[in-house]
């Protein structure tokens, strides 16, 4: 072996590096086993002798683990943590001996010294979710850079086809804040050689035939191409007395015969013998882009878990007629503010169906609104900071296309509208949307006007009767009909907590952080100020309408920490007894340092 090769097998694993510091950091950020509130801070020269740390170097000393120290280097953090990791690798005190921690096994180890025997369970299986990241995260990157080889690039793209490109190239961005968010726990590579987003993969839906006695639908707007059973390879004969169902692959050669048995459907189902409608899958996996009607997707159950290992991507019944309902009520609310009429699409939700009651069994069909997205170029938040084959990242594209190459005036144009879109459902109506990077989605156009957003997926948003009721009784119909109780609330403060955990941080500050590290005339103060004057400024215009801005104006602009989510705590790390959380999404803690505070 050369000494090249014999120093390259002696560097650090850069990937492996990547998520154990996105560990660390969100082990800090959510404060998990009090790591940070229970913690000494230490300015201790004598431990800068153990790697290569600078002599001013602080420390975050933790003692209450159980036998032994562990010391953490950290530096100030303003964006969503006060401490952050400066850098690997940790130190830890056994024996009385100092040594490194530089690998995520270790380190969890140590996080998980000393606790009961179900939360250590629990750090043992995200140990091995990192390991399932770190595996993805490497295939995704070869997947990447075979794509932007392929090439040559051409602009001829129809609406349908640069919104898939742009969900593909958003697929090889981590999550900002879920640490091993690259892990599809369930999916090995293969699997995600043919059913995930990173490799553009293309693939046919199976089908069953459901007595019609256990199936359960929505509207029957169905798209073009749904099959009739000759096309699956089943009699016509069955259509009396039964129905077709999708199932992803994925499901079909895996866990379908186990839910059939547990759920005693096994004998009264009929697995049609051929696949029928070609489908690609988006960002989100299980929403497929119908191939020969692109203005249509499905979204199927996934038995895959994303974001945390609660998070099983199946449907509930609930969430197939909520979100239509939810997507009615946004319409209805449009039109009556003008500053929202015309610049907010959505989507059409009303048509799904589930199988007795089943969450593994079911589906939604999702149209988008093909005649205003004409000429329109999608793109979902998730994906402005996505890099592009031809280098910088799509915000910069799309401001080279739309905006003269301003990459800030693109930002200002959404900054506005997403504010003034979201305070106002708030405030207003009281109503706040879990429309996340994913689920919404800019839609640019050389036409007036220049910036839309489209939103999709709205089936788990937060809604306060009384607020909205008190605006109309006609509105607050819609959430008398929905199913999901956890929808409705009788308090502001889960509104506050989902606006602010949504919009404001993941879909306006991870952007602004992001732009600022990119885009070198992209000022990060200039932008929070903006973010800071825009948020007061309609806050000020809806007191001045009548409303009540005051919790608004104190969690936003006045406290001195935000609201967060702890995903890893919630989704990951401990159960729904020990967190109270009605869902592992929504449990909060109020760390985040507050970047709209005028003093910060």
């Amino acid at each position: 072996m050369n000494r090249r090769a014999i120093e390259k097998q002696l560097q650090p694993d850069a990937d492996a590096v990547y998520i154990c510091t996105r560990v660390v950091d969100a082990l800090l950020r959510e404060d998990v086993r009090g790591c940070v509130t229970q913690a000494r801070l230490l300015n201790d020269e004598s431990l800068a002798t153990h790697g290569n740390f600078p002599l001013t170097q602080r420390w975050l000393e933790i003692s209450h683990f159980g036998t032994g120290r562990i010391w953490i280097p950290v530096s100030p953090g303003c964006f969503m943590q006060s401490w952050r990791l400066t850098a690997l690798p940790l130190l830890a005190e056994e024996g009385g001996e100092v040594h490194a921690l530089s690998e995520v096994g270790d380190i969890l180890a140590r996080f998980s010294t000393g606790a009961d025997c179900d939360t250590c369970a629990r750090f043992a299986d995200f140990e091995r979710e990192c390991a399932v990241a770190l595996e993805h995260r490497r295939a995704a990157d070869a997947a990447q850079s075979n794509w932007f080889k392929a090439g040559p690039w051409n602009e001829a793209y129809s609406w349908h086809e640069r919104m898939l490109r742009h969900d593909r190239l958003a697929s090889y961005l981590d999550h900002p804040l879920y640490p091993t968010a690259r892990a599809k726990l369930g999916f090995d590579v293969d699997d995600l050689r043919r059913y995930a987003p990173e490799f553009g993969c293309r693939f046919e839906l199976h089908w069953l035939a459901v007595p019609r006695a256990l199936y359960h639908p929505s509207a029957n707007h169905l798209p073009p191409g749904w099959p009739g059973f000759a096309d699956v390879g089943l009699p016509e004969a069955l259509a009396a007395d039964y129905a077709l169902v999708p199932v992803h692959p994925f499901v079909w050669y895996g866990e379908l015969n186990a839910f059939l048995i547990a759920a005693s459907l096994s004998e009264k189902v009929i697995r049609a013998p051929r696949t029928h409608m070609p489908v690609t899958p988006t960002l989100s996996v299980r929403s497929l882009v119908l191939t020969d009607s692109p203005a249509w997707h499905l979204k199927l159950p996934l038995t895959i878990r994303t974001l945390g290992a609660k998070n099983i991507r199946t449907i509930k019944p609930s969430t197939i007629r909520d979100g239509q309902r939810m997507q009615d009520l946004l319409g209805a609310i449009a039109e009556r503010e003008p500053t929202l009429r015309g610049r907010l699409l959505l989507t059409v939700e009303d048509t799904g169906a589930h199988v007795d009651g089943q969450t593994f069994l079911g589906y939604i069909v999702r149209r988008y609104p093909e005649t205003a997205l004409q000429h329109s170029t999608p793109v979902p938040v998730a994906g402005l900071l996505a890099p592009t084959p031809a280098g910088g990242c799509v915000a910069e594209e799309l401001a080279a296309r739309f905006y003269n190459g301003d990459t800030a005036a693109l930002f200002d144009d959404y900054l506005n509208l997403t504010l003034r879109l979201h305070l106002t459902l708030w405030v207003r109506y009281g109503i706040a949307l879990e429309s996340n990077q994913q689920n919404s989605v800019l839609v640019l156009s050389d036409e007036a006007p220049r910036l839309r957003l489209l939103l999709k997926d709205n089936d788990a948003a937060r809604l306060h009767r009384e607020r909205l009721t008190s605006v109309s009784p006609a509105l607050a119909a819609h959430i008398d009909v929905l199913e999901d109780a956890r929808l409705v609330v009788s308090s502001e403060l889960p509104l506050a907590q989902m606006f602010t955990t949504i919009t404001l941080q993941l879909n306006l500050a991870v952007l602004t952080e992001g732009l600022a590290e990119r885009v070198s005339e992209f000022c990060r103060e200039k932008t929070y100020a903006c973010l800071r004057e825009c948020t007061a400024a309609i806050l000020d215009d809806l007191a001045a309408e009548g409303e009540d801005v005051a919790l608004a104006r104190q969690v936003l602009l006045d406290d001195d920490y935000l609201y967060i989510k702890y995903l890893l705590t919630a989704a990951t790390l401990l159960d729904k007894g020990t967190t109270g959380a009605t869902d592992v999404n929504k449990f909060y803690g109020k760390s985040a340092p507050n970047f709209l505070r005028a003093s910060s």
